[in-house]
């Protein structure tokens, strides 16, 4: 019997490598979500002062940061060499890299995390704690929305639309509680413990600097849906 031969257009080709692209992105957002959920859980560990699960939930966010950053390598390399084919791999790179970012980002924050755990630090004020856990929410929610849109590049430009307005008052609202915990981070800190001062605003700047970051991956999800 002859062999068959299936071709396949370049159409085609675009489409398979894009598929296989977008899977690996989910992926990529259910590890960032599984990174985000131990430092929520951590920055309560660190709330009760329990030491010991602070540094067990640190050593996770790293090695969920680094499998992040090897998976990003290799998702890299893929889109590098389906560039010829992929008309959107500018926008598929810059996705990746800003994800490998946000996830070291996460692990900035649990350092600071463990080094206020560590230390013979200042507890953390009730109403300060409670703005932070509610960043790390927002953050959460920010990862599951993204999720989302990724899921729907190429079959609901409008859902997708709804979907980055939703982001964006998330995001909004993140600056707001940033905002509001460097005013209570310095009152609260000022003339009782600087190196806690120092060490809980990098803690609330990591995790601001993580929303602007999702952020920023939404709005190149909506260019991708634009161009469908």
């Amino acid at each position: 019997m002859a062999e068959e031969v299936i071709r396949v257009s370049g159409g085609e080709r675009e489409s398979l490598a894009e598929s296989h692209i977008k899977e690996q992105v989910t992926s990529v957002l259910r590890s960032i979500e599984d990174e985000v959920r131990e430092l929520m859980y951590m920055i309560r560990d660190l709330d009760e002062g329990k030491g010991v699960a602070v540094e067990r939930r640190h050593s996770r966010i790293r090695n969920i940061k680094d499998n992040i950053e090897n998976f990003s390598i290799n998702l890299m390399e893929y889109i590098i060499r389906t560039a010829p084919v992929l008309t959107t791999k500018d926008v598929y790179a810059s996705i990746v890299q800003n994800l490998h970012r946000v996830a070291e980002h996460l692990e900035a924050a649990a350092y600071r995390n463990l080094l206020l755990s560590s230390g013979e630090f200042t507890r953390m004020p009730d109403d300060v704690f409670a703005i932070l856990d509610g960043m790390v929410k927002k953050i959460l929610n920010m990862v599951d929305r993204l999720e989302s849109m990724i899921s729907k590049v190429g079959r609901s430009d409008k859902q997708i639309r709804e979907l980055y307005i939703e982001l964006l008052k998330t995001e909004n609202s993140v600056d707001e509680y940033y905002r509001e915990a460097g005013i209570k981070t310095i009152k609260y800190y000022a003339n009782k413990d600087v190196g806690a001062l120092i060490l809980v605003k990098e803690l609330f700047d990591k995790v601001e600097e993580t929303a602007d970051l999702l952020m920023r991956v939404g709005t190149y999800i909506r260019y991708l849906s634009i161009q469908k």
